[in-house]
């Protein structure tokens, strides 16, 4: 049984929009090529229990040592909710300790000694994953993608 269209514009127009919109879309085309890369990186770091979205935080805190949740969460350019979810995966693994600091309002993410071994552990199988990835797709061609991503990334923020 066939609908009677509902909205302002005619079928044709909307189904040229939507092309439009999935071939074009800044958005959506990163999206969809993170979900792939996700998947890949997921895949090689399963042995190490962590997932690609718990990886960041690990290499954050062994580049700059302990840091306050909002100092984080700034880093990773993630909103608090979704890094304190991740944030909450990784201190019941025991991979870090989150303590007040003096200020009692702060709130310190520290890595733990099993949060280490993890993360070298990780970083061997991110290794073997990376390389991949710049073979197939070649170390300049990802270079300049990670800048021009990151140039977007600043010309977009509020």
């Amino acid at each position: 049984m066939e609908t009677e269209p509902t909205g302002r514009m005619e079928p044709g127009q909307l189904q040229a929009l939507c092309m439009r919109m999935h071939e074009t879309c800044g958005c959506e085309g990163t999206r969809r090529s993170a979900r792939v890369l996700t998947q890949r990186y997921e895949e090689a770091l399963a042995p190490s229990g962590l997932r690609a979205t718990q990886l960041p935080i690990l290499v954050a805190l062994g580049i700059a040592g302990p840091m306050p949740v909002t100092r984080l969460a700034q880093a990773l350019s993630l909103d608090r909710t979704t890094l304190t979810r991740n944030l909450k995966a990784l201190e019941e693994g025991s991979l870090i300790e989150i303590v007040p600091a003096e200020d009692a309002r702060v709130r310190v993410v520290t890595m733990t000694v099993a949060g280490r071994g993890i993360l070298e552990d990780a970083l061997e199988l991110w290794s073997r994953a990376q390389a991949s990835i710049e073979e197939r797709f070649g170390r300049q061609r990802l270079d300049h993608l990670l800048s021009e991503l990151a140039a977007l990334s600043e010309l977009v923020r509020p």
